[in-house]
């Protein structure tokens, strides 16, 4: 065959094997950690700010709370650390002070400051096992003597006379509501102290076993939404959103406003996920490691 012949066959076979070879990806950008570490150190900035800021108010666990971000954020911070401790040390006072107080009080036989210094070690350190027993006796207490007087006044409506048979009688459920009040009470004050987790399970239960007690729900259900808002104003969105959600669930009717502040904090919820998932995506991107 002549040389002319086989330039065409030549230039197929050589189209072909570049059609066959992998495509070689670009080289990996250079990685920067610039960016990382100004994020992490505007994190820094704004945890530590809002530590000062309750330290100020005399909200310690908060700050200690902040304080503890900050050290993560930045472990060689010794600044960041010393307040740190200095604000656990004066949590541990103060817990200290407000349980021996409440025992005390207890002892005395004075349960609304025994209750207020269990709550106030509880806004503290919600998982003390020594104030919520103490809580508890002073709720045993209570449910005691609202029981006494309630059989008390059957005892003396049995026991009227046939005169006074045409008075009006008390309200049907009358001698409940004072029972209700008392079963919510309790839960309400520890939950405005910290213990969210057990709030919202008395909350339930009482709703459970009260599900026409309207007005106690709309009490309980306005807690829990305020609890929600704080929340929110505090950063922590998961949390808020959580609330809100309880809120309407324990409400047990629409409540428009309730609903659309759920669904704002829902939609920010989300457009927070997707920057993260973008800014990981970028990352692994340029970063062979991160693949």
């Amino acid at each position: 065959m002549r040389a002319s012949a086989w330039l065409p066959l030549c230039g197929v076979l050589v189209l072909a094997a570049c059609a066959d070879a992998p495509v070689q990806p670009p080289p990996p950008a250079p990685q920067s950690p610039a960016a990382d570490s100004a994020a992490a150190a505007a994190a820094s900035a704004e945890h530590r700010q809002l530590a000062r800021r309750s330290a100020q108010a005399g909200d310690h666990a908060t700050a200690a709370r902040e304080w503890h971000l900050v050290v993560l954020l930045a472990p060689r911070d010794d600044e960041a650390r010393r307040e740190y401790d200095a604000e656990r040390a004066a949590i541990r006072e103060r817990v200290r002070e407000n349980l021996q107080a409440g025992i005390t009080a207890s002892r005395n036989g004075d349960s609304e400051r025994a209750q207020q210094a269990m709550l106030r070690v509880l806004a503290l350190d919600p998982e003390n096992v020594e104030a919520a027993k103490v809580l508890r006796e002073i709720d045993r207490q209570r449910a005691t003597r609202v029981q006494a007087n309630q059989a008390q006044r059957a005892a003396r409506e049995t026991g009227a006379t046939v005169a006074n048979a045409g008075r009006a009688a008390p309200a049907p459920g009358a001698s409940a509501d004072n029972g209700e009040s008392y079963d919510i009470e309790q839960p309400i004050e520890m939950f405005k102290a910290g213990d969210i987790n057990g709030g919202l399970r008395d909350f339930r239960a009482f709703v459970d076993a009260n599900p026409r007690n309207d007005a106690a729900r709309q009490r309980i259900a306005s807690v829990v939404y305020d609890r929600g808002l704080e929340s929110e104003q505090k950063g922590a969105h998961e949390q808020a959103l959580m609330l809100i959600e309880q809120a309407l669930s324990l409400r047990g009717k629409p409540v428009p406003e309730w609903s659309a502040k759920a669904q704002a904090i829902r939609k920010g919820l989300a457009a927070q996920d997707k920057g993260k998932r973008a800014a990981t995506d970028a990352k692994a991107a340029t970063d062979p490691k991160a693949k």
